[in-house]
């Protein structure tokens, strides 16, 4: 049975007349000391969820081994579809389509800066952006891809036999992706997958 209200009174009362009172002045270093120490906590935080982020980031991931794919129309072509583990995997050959001259050497400097091997290559009258690649490049070009910002016809020669991916800079490009944009190009374009004749 419940005890009456009264009584429960009493004992609260005696409880808080036994209570011990610290002064303002420590209650208040104590409040501040624990601000502070939460301030440093998240501050910490803050820290280790921005450089995971910059760190997951930065580069796309890659699948450990490329896997080739055998092409039912060749049988000796092999196709690699594994995302490159950095831009210097990838060498650029970089052709003037039509863009503006400070404008194609600006971005070949800074393709270079992010690591990609860069190679200067012919004019080439596509008349748009284009990247050419073959079947030993697919993950490549689909990460070159992913950088340029803009419309980009991506063009599949199956009887290519080197790593090199072609870059023809129309007059209509403007600019690379930044890194936060080639990551969502990445993401949106999903994992790289065999064009016809792979």
């Amino acid at each position: 049975m419940p005890r009456p209200v009264p009584e429960r009174l009493r004992d609260l009362e005696a409880e808080v007349h036994d209570l011990r009172v610290l002064p303002a002045v420590s209650v208040r270093a104590r409040g501040r000391q624990r601000g502070r120490r939460q301030l440093a906590a998240v501050a910490v935080a803050g820290a280790v969820v921005a450089t995971t982020a910059g760190v997951a980031f930065a580069w796309p991931r890659s699948t450990p081994t490329p896997i080739p794919l055998p092409v039912a129309a060749a049988p000796s072509l092999t196709c690699s579809l594994a995302l490159p583990s950095s831009p210097a995997e990838v060498q650029l050959r970089v052709h003037d389509g039509g863009v503006p001259a400070a404008r194609l050497a600006a971005t070949m400097a800074d393709l270079r800066a992010r690591t990609f091997t860069v190679l200067e290559g012919p004019t080439d009258p596509a008349g748009t952006t284009v990247v050419r690649y073959g079947p030993a490049s697919i993950g490549a070009a689909a990460l070159v891809r992913a950088g340029l910002h803009g419309d980009v016809a991506m063009r599949f020669d199956p009887r290519r036999t080197d790593k090199t991916v072609d870059v023809v800079l129309g007059p209509s490009f403007d600019r690379l992706a930044t890194p936060t944009e080639t990551n969502k190009n990445l993401v949106a374009g999903g994992p790289p997958t065999a064009p016809e004749g792979c």
